[in-house]
């Protein structure tokens, strides 16, 4: 009886050993994301090609995963609409990716059927991000006490210009509409295109919505929805008067109808006009460019007759990544996901968004070449310029697709001489008030 007790209590003694030895395995990889093992996020983004389309988004996805080899990123891509209907379609399901961009209107909804993961305590944990984002690109993405995403990327737009020409001519670069109806005045006479432009894509209209902010849109649109207040107002027929007379001084080119704005691109880079209207989206193409070495950017002109803070710089928050709640129910999921966002939206990550010539979201403390980069380096001057507010959001992001369809279309109405100013603003009118 005795054998048969000393060899049980040997039997358990091995079985104790063998564990504590398990427990004492191989150290813990700090850049793992969970002691389970490598685990996998899924992310979806809106173009079809993320490689081509978005490579710095695809360059902090493989840099991240170089820093954290025990996170796996699925990675997959559609064109805009198809995206957003996807994603639309997913949620109803509740089979949303893990991170993924969305349109901001579609991404506040999900967000109110509780399909979003609340990103405030990620701020929290990380205060040097939460204060390199602008505030403003930040409350964006807030509904209620929830922070339901984060900017993606800056929009940026304004007019670029050519300095040569303006130099030839012995103009200056404007800085008010003063200037700018001056300059359109001395191009004109010697057959120069002032504002190359296409409205053939009636979306192309970026920097007149800029101006439209200096008019005090956002003041007033509030009280135009709620049919206190009209488009057609005092303010704003200023400006679209003052489109007209661009119009009429020969600021547009003559087939500015027949032309989109991809040619209106071509008609700036080939030296042929001496401003574009655009987005920091085109900093790559002017810069390798001819007229690459002589190209800057504008916010575009302040007026005299403007409402409010004329010094508004239109760099606004375009649309936010966000993340489904669901990865808070697996806690190395979730590890993950807030280990790319800090990633993300750290120094590390604006490195990569500089080296593909696209605006960071944080202020970049990095350092640009302004020899090899000199059109990237004037955006990084221009958006760290002081003394400039940045506006609350672009103005057709703001209001009603079928508004926001007439608010373009009635600025290039005007352009083409279709309208005129008052016309273009009642249109708008009757679209608010469907």
């Amino acid at each position: 009886m005795k054998k048969r007790f000393l060899i049980v209590l040997m039997a358990c003694l091995l079985i104790l050993g063998l564990a504590a030895c398990g427990s004492n395995s191989t150290p813990k990889n700090e850049n793992a994301s969970s002691e389970a093992g490598p685990v996998t996020i899924s992310i979806a983004m809106h173009v079809a090609n993320v490689k081509e389309q978005e490579p710095y988004m695809y360059g902090i996805i493989q840099k991240f995963q170089e820093k954290y080899p025990d996170i796996k990123i699925d990675l997959t891509g559609a064109e805009t609409q198809e995206h957003v209907k996807k994603m639309k379609m997913m949620s109803q399901s509740g089979n949303l990716p893990d991170i993924f961009w969305m349109l901001p209107a579609p991404a506040k909804e999900m967000n109110q059927a509780g399909l979003l993961l609340d990103l405030t305590d990620f701020l929290k944990g990380n205060p040097d991000i939460a204060s390199s984002i602008d505030s403003q690109m930040v409350s964006d993405y807030q509904d209620g006490e929830k922070q339901f995403g984060l900017p993606y990327q800056a929009l940026v737009t304004g007019l670029w210009y050519n300095k040569a020409l303006f130099d030839q001519y012995k103009v200056k670069v404007p800085e008010t509409y003063e200037e700018l109806l001056a300059a359109a005045k001395v191009f004109k006479a010697n057959n120069v295109v002032t504002i190359a432009k296409g409205s053939k894509d009636t979306f192309s209209t970026w920097a007149f919505l800029g101006m439209l902010t200096r008019y005090g849109f956002f003041d007033k649109i509030g009280d135009i929805e709620s049919g206190k207040e009209k488009f057609n107002n005092p303010d704003f027929l200023k400006l679209f008067n003052k489109i007209d007379e661009l119009r009429v001084n020969g600021a547009f080119p003559e087939n500015v109808s027949t032309l989109s704005y991809f040619q209106a691109v071509e008609m700036f880079t080939g030296g042929k006009a001496a401003m574009l209207d655009a987005g920091v989206w085109e900093t790559k193409k002017i810069e390798s460019s001819p007229i690459g070495k002589t190209a800057g950017f504008s916010w575009g002109p302040t007026f005299s007759d403007g409402v409010g803070n004329q010094k508004i710089a239109m760099a606004v928050a375009a649309a936010p990544l966000v993340a489904s709640t669901k990865v808070k129910d697996d806690p190395a999921k979730y590890d993950a996901v807030q280990k790319f966002f800090a990633f993300f939206y750290s120094q590390e990550g604006a490195a990569v968004m500089a080296e593909n010539e696209a605006p960071p979201v944080v202020k970049y403390t990095g350092t640009v070449d302004k020899a090899k980069y000199p059109v990237y380096a004037e955006v990084i001057s221009k958006l760290n310029e002081p003394g400039w507010e940045r506006a609350k959001a672009q103005p057709d992001l703001v209001v009603s697709e079928a508004v926001a369809n007439q608010l373009n279309d009635s600025i290039y109405g005007v352009i083409n001489g279709i309208y005129k100013p008052e016309q273009a603003l009642d249109l708008i009118d009757q679209k608010v008030a469907k």
